[in-house]
């Protein structure tokens, strides 16, 4: 593919409204690409629910001694404020002397996604003879719980990797070797419903205090802290609760997150999170019970291997200065694919910026035709005789 031809894949990827859901529509757009190529592309769906599906797309050789893997999601966040956005936030259109390309998706992350699509088709096109195989993992659902990679790991797409590339946006197209783990949980306070002139009733919102209070105190001062990483971080963001102003509430709901760095797993912080509920609970009238929303383990690799060093030094020839191999606070759908009993190499590079989940979200052009080249080139320096 040529520029110009990367530029409308990219467009036309952004102007399907993925948001938590339609990803099938994606995937078919996607499929159509693909179809001139006949048997030489292996397209496999994998459904989800609904207007929703991942997909497996295949080329080369399976019996080679190298198995690339290419990942992204194909949803995206949620607007905000629909008339904050300049424009629509699905036009895909070319802004600022055609240096930026706008709208919901483009850096988190459907640019990474269309740089890795791109890789697929051009090598088809020029009939690049292939050593071994090139897998894109095209996944639902990362937004908010990486239900597509959790389903792609569960059923063996990754065992069998040697290295798996993950086109998520980093910084500067740097390189992202680790990142955090994450836990999302909802916990409910119990409560008595009756009016508030009467003295001594159990409120739900009272209780809520104690243990969000508790939770801070366990969670946020835990001793082991990564240098990179920095400490476990715990939030509380989304509380609710009560049906009038003046009757107390029956029930109170908190919603929490845990960003786990690596010196933690996702068990060790369940542990301290149980003990925060026993603990609770042994207090006079406090009734508490906890679920867990999305558990996503952390991430740590080497950034010595060989093949991380050799993206660094690609990726930098390619913009033209030194990048450097980082560690990211967020988390990827690499947290369900480490979980592989095989894992392959991760690592993380994708164009982007600092506008993603934000109203006027862009990408700017010439990173994402660089992160188009990096693609291409690490594919054909591993798979290529």
């Amino acid at each position: 593919m040529n520029q110009q031809q990367q530029i409308k894949l990219l467009q036309h990827l952004i102007q399907i409204p993925t948001i938590d859901d339609h990803e099938k529509q994606v995937v078919d757009y996607v499929a159509s690409l693909f179809t001139p190529y006949g048997e030489r592309v292996r397209f496999t769906r994998i459904p989800y629910q609904g207007d929703r599906e991942s997909a497996v797309i295949s080329i080369g050789p399976t019996g080679g001694k190298f198995k690339l893997g290419f990942s992204g999601h194909m949803d995206v966040v949620n607007l905000g404020n629909p008339s904050a956005w300049h424009d629509d936030p699905f036009s895909g259109k070319l802004y600022d002397h055609d240096t930026k390309i706008y709208g919901r998706g483009t850096t988190d992350m459907k640019s990474g996604l269309a740089g890795m699509i791109s890789t697929l088709l051009t090598l088809l096109e020029e009939n690049v003879p292939l050593s071994g195989e090139l897998r894109l993992l095209m996944s639902v659902g990362e937004e908010t719980g990486q239900w597509g990679s959790e389903e792609l790991t569960k059923q063996g797409y990754v065992d069998d990797l040697d290295v798996l590339i993950i086109g998520e946006d980093t910084t500067d197209l740097n390189i992202s070797y680790a990142s955090n783990g994450d836990i999302d949980y909802t916990v409910t306070s119990q409560g008595a419903v009756a009016r508030t002139d009467q003295v001594g009733v159990l409120n739900a919102i009272d209780n809520m205090y104690d243990f969000i209070n508790l939770a801070n105190q366990k969670l946020r001062n835990l001793p082991r802290v990564d240098p990179k990483m920095g400490p476990v971080i715990h939030n509380i963001t989304m509380i609710s609760g009560g049906d009038q102003i003046n009757n107390m509430p029956s029930k109170v709901t908190a919603r929490g997150n845990i960003r786990i760095n690596p010196l933690y797993t996702v068990a060790d912080i369940q542990a301290v999170l149980t003990d925060v509920l026993n603990e609770i609970n042994q207090l006079p009238r406090h009734q508490f019970t906890l679920q867990y929303d999305y558990l996503g383990e952390p991430v740590m690799g080497d950034k010595h291997n060989e093949y991380l060093l050799a993206a660094q030094e690609m990726m930098s020839d390619i913009v033209g200065h030194r990048v450097k191999l980082v560690t990211e606070s967020g988390t990827t759908d690499a947290s369900k694919f480490s979980q592989s009993p095989t894992p392959p190499v991760m690592l993380v590079a994708g164009p982007g910026n600092a506008s993603a989940h934000k109203v006027n979200e862009y990408v700017d052009v010439a990173e994402y035709l660089s992160a188009c080249e990096f693609y291409e080139r690490f594919a054909r320096k591993y798979l290529t005789k």
